[in-house]
C-alpha cells in the first residue's frame, strides 16, 4: 500500500475512533504553534521600550506600544506563558485519550476481522502469519500516525507566523531558510524508505522471536523448558535473531542519522546569512535591539518548526509505511468460497467427498489427493493412517475449515460450499485432537458446545457425567462455575484427560441436533481403564448418526461398519475389519504390528 494512501487510511480511521479528541487536540495545536512567536514579539516590545526609556532608540521595524504599555506587555507576556503551559497540559491529556481510544479500537478491528474468518489459513499461511504479525506492530503506530499529525501542525503554525514576521527583514530571507530546508526533507523520506524495508524484511525474524518468548514465559512449556534444560537454548535462539534485526535497523538509523547531520550544515547556513545581515542593520541603526532579539528568537523558531516538520513528517512517513498492513489485513477476503446452489440429487444421502484434493499454502505436496469417500446415514467410519497421512486434514475439509482445492463434498447432494458456514457446524459434533484449554469457567468449557444452554445446571452435569467428570465437579469448591487456568483468581487446572473429557462433554452437549459427528483421537489422553466407559457415551453419541473417528487405536476400528485407511494423502484399503485383514495389505500390518505390543 502506498504511504500517501496508508495515511489517508489511517487518518480516516483514527478520525471515526476518536472525533473529539482530534477536534481537541486540533484546536490546542494551532493556539500552541502560534503561541512562541507571539511570545517572541511581545520580548522584542518590552526590550525596545526599555532601551529607548535608558535613551534615544530607532523606532524598529515593528513599531511598538509605546512606554505606557510595558506593564501591559508584560502583563500578555505572564499569561501568554500561562496559557501555552495550560495547553500543553491539555495537549498531552488528548494524545493520551487519542491513543487509548485508537489502539483499542484498531485491536477490536483486528480481532473482529480475525475471528471473523470462517478458516483458519490465516494461522497456518506463512505470508498471512507476517501480515499479522506486521499489522499488530502497526497497531501502536497509527496513534503515533495521528499525533505525528498533530505535532506536524504545531509545526506548521509555528512555522507560519514566523516566516511573515521575517519577511519584514527581507523578500528573501524565508525563501533561503525554506530552501536550505529541503535537502533534509529528502534525506529523512529516503532513510523512511529504507527503514520500512529492513523492517519488513525482519517480519519473519520477530515473528520466530515472539514464538521462543512464549517458550519461556507460557505455562504451556514451562515444565519440559525446565526439565531438558532449554532456557539457554531459546534465550540463544531469541538472542541471535535480536542481534540479526537490531543490526540490520541500526546500520540504516546510523546512515540515516549521518546523512540528515550533514543536510544539517546546509541549513545551519541558511540560518547564518540573515542573521549577519540583521546584526548589520542593528550596527548600521536600521535595525533595534529588539529587533536583533526578535529574530534570533525568530531563527530558533523556524530552525525549530522546520525541524519539528521534517522529524514528525518522517515519523508520520513511517508510521504510514507501518500501519498499511493494518489494512491489508483488513481488507483480506476470506477463502472459503461461496457457490450457487444447486438442486441436490436426492438419491445423494450423506457425506460425500468427489475427486477432492487439498494443499496447504507454502507448501507444495498435497496433502490429500483425489479422495473418494461417502459416509451414509446412521454409518460409523473410521479413519486410519500413519502421522501425516491426511486424517485431521480431511477433518477440516469436512467442517469447512479449509475448501478443497478440487473436487467437491456434498451432504445429501448439496455442494456445502452454497451452505451457511455455521448452520453447517451446527448439524456437527466435534471433538478436535488439539483441543482447547479455555480459561474460563467448566460450566462455559461445556456450554460452548451449545450456547443455548449455558444456565441449564442439569443438563451441563448431565453430559459431564457422560464424559466422565462428575465426581471431578463434585470436589471442586464452585463447581460448574470454578474457573480453569492457575492463573485466574480461584482458578484450578485439569490434567490433560480430564480436559479431553471436558472437550467431549462439549460435543456430547450438541447430540440432540447433530447430524455428523467427527471425533478425532477422542481417547488418546484417556487412561486404558477410563476408555470403556467414554467409548460407550461416544458409541451412544454416534448411535444413528453419520460419524467420522480418526484413531491409531485400532481397536476402534473393529465396531465400525467400514474402516478407511490412508496413506501419503490417498485411500489406499477400505472395507470393514475383517475384510480388512483378510486381505493383508496396510491396515493388517498396522493391526498386528498394534497387537503385538499388548502380548
Amino acid at each position: 500500500m502506498r504511504p500517501m494512501t496508508s495515511i489517508g487510511r489511517a487518518l480516516r480511521f483514527v478520525w471515526s475512533a476518536a472525533p473529539n479528541e482530534m477536534r481537541i487536540l486540533i484546536a490546542l495545536n494551532v493556539l500552541y504553534g502560534a503561541g512562541p512567536t507571539l511570545l517572541l514579539y511581545v520580548g522584542k516590545v518590552v526590550i525596545d521600550e526599555v532601551v529607548r526609556l535608558a535613551g534615544t532608540a530607532p523606532q524598529g521595524i515593528f513599531g511598538g506600544f509605546g512606554a505606557s504599555q510595558i506593564p501591559l506587555a508584560i502583563a500578555a507576556f505572564v499569561i501568554l506563558t500561562f496559557i501555552l503551559d495550560s495547553i500543553e497540559t491539555l495537549r498531552g491529556l488528548a494524545i493520551d485519550n487519542l491513543r487509548d481510544r485508537t489502539t483499542g479500537e484498531a485491536r477490536r478491528r483486528l480481532l473482529t476481522k480475525v475471528a471473523g474468518f470462517q478458516d483458519i489459513a490465516v494461522f497456518e499461511d506463512p505470508q498471512l502469519l507476517n501480515i499479522l504479525q506486521l499489522a499488530e506492530q502497526g497497531v501502536e503506530r497509527l496513534w503515533r500516525l495521528a499525533t505525528g499529525v498533530g505535532r506536524m501542525m504545531v509545526g506548521a503554525f509555528a512555522f507560519m507566523p514566523a516566516l511573515l514576521f521575517t519577511f519584514a527583514i527581507g523578500w528573501w530571507v524565508p525563501l533561503l531558510l525554506f530552501l536550505t530546508a529541503i535537502p533534509a526533507v529528502i534525506i529523512q523520506g529516503r532513510v523512511e524508505d529504507r527503514s520500512w524495508e529492513v523492517e519488513r524484511a525482519q517480519a519473519e525474524n520477530v515473528r520466530k522471536m515472539r514464538l521462543y518468548e512464549r517458550v519461556l514465559l507460557t505455562e504451556l512449556y514451562a515444565k519440559e523448558v525446565r526439565l531438558f534444560r532449554l532456557q539457554d537454548l531459546f534465550l540463544g535462539y531469541w538472542t541471535k535473531l535480536f542481534q540479526t534485526t537490531f543490526q540490520a535497523m541500526c546500520a540504516v538509523r546510523t546512515h540515516g542519522a549521518w546523512a540528515v547531520v550533514g543536510s544539517s550544515v546546509i541549513s545551519a547556513v541558511g540560518a547564518a546569512v540573515p542573521y549577519v545581515f540583521v546584526v548589520d542593520g542593528v550596527l548600521r541603526g536600521r535595525f533595534t535591539p529588539g529587533d536583533l532579539a526578535l529574530y534570533a528568537g525568530l531563527i530558533f523558531q523556524v530552525r525549530r518548526s522546520l525541524e519539528l516538520l521534517i522529524y514528525e513528517g518522517g515519523e508520520v512517513y513511517q508510521a504510514a509505511l507501518g500501519v498499511g498492513p493494518i489494512f491489508a489485513l483488513l481488507d483480506l477476503k476470506p477463502r472459503l468460497s461461496l457457490v450457487t446452489a444447486a438442486t441436490p440429487d436426492s438419491r445423494c444421502r450423506g457425506i460425500c467427498l468427489s475427486n477432492v484434493r487439498f494443499t496447504y499454502p507454502g507448501s507444495e505436496r498435497p496433502a490429500l489427493d483425489m479422495i473418494n469417500l461417502c459416509i451414509r446415514p446412521g454409518e460409523t467410519v473410521v479413519l486410519v493412517g500413519e502421522n501425516g497421512a491426511g486424517k485431521t486434514t480431511l477433518t477440516k475439509l469436512l467442517v469447512r475449515l479449509y475448501d478443497p482445492d478440487e473436487g467437491v463434498i456434498t451432504w445429501d447432494g448439496r455442494d456445502i460450499r452454497s451452505m451457511d458456514v455455521e448452520e453447517l457446524r451446527d448439524r456437527i459434533a466435534v471433538v478436535v485432537q488439539d483441543y482447547a484449554h479455555f480459561p474460563v469457567t467448566i460450566r462455559e468449557n461445556i456450554a460452548f458446545g451449545d450456547l443455548s444452554k449455558v444456565d441449564q445446571n442439569d443438563t451441563l452435569l448431565a453430559v459431564a457425567r457422560e464424559a466422565g467428570l462428575g465426581e471431578v465437579i463434585e470436589k471442586l469448591p464452585y463447581g460448574l462455575d470454578t474457573p480453569l487456568g492457575k492463573m485466574l483468581d480461584g482458578g484450578t487446572d485439569l490434567s490433560e484427560g480430564q480436559w479431553q473429557r471436558l472437550a467431549i462433554a462439549r460435543a456430547l452437549l450438541r447430540k440432540p441436533k447433530a447430524e455428523l459427528v467427527i471425533l478425532d483421537e477422542p481417547t488418546a489422553a484417556i487412561d486404558p481403564q477410563s476408555e470403556y466407559e467414554i467409548l460407550q457415551a461416544l458409541r451412544e453419541l454416534t448411535r444413528g448418526r453419520m460419524a467420522l473417528i480418526v484413531s491409531h487405536r485400532l481397536s476402534l476400528a473393529r465396531g465400525a461398519d467400514r474402516v478407511v485407511v490412508l496413506q501419503n494423502g490417498r485411500i489406499v484399503e477400505e472395507g470393514s475389519h475383517e475384510e480388512l485383514m483378510a486381505l493383508k495389505g496396510v491396515y493388517y500390518s498396522m493391526f498386528t504390528r498394534q497387537a503385538s505390543s499388548y502380548v
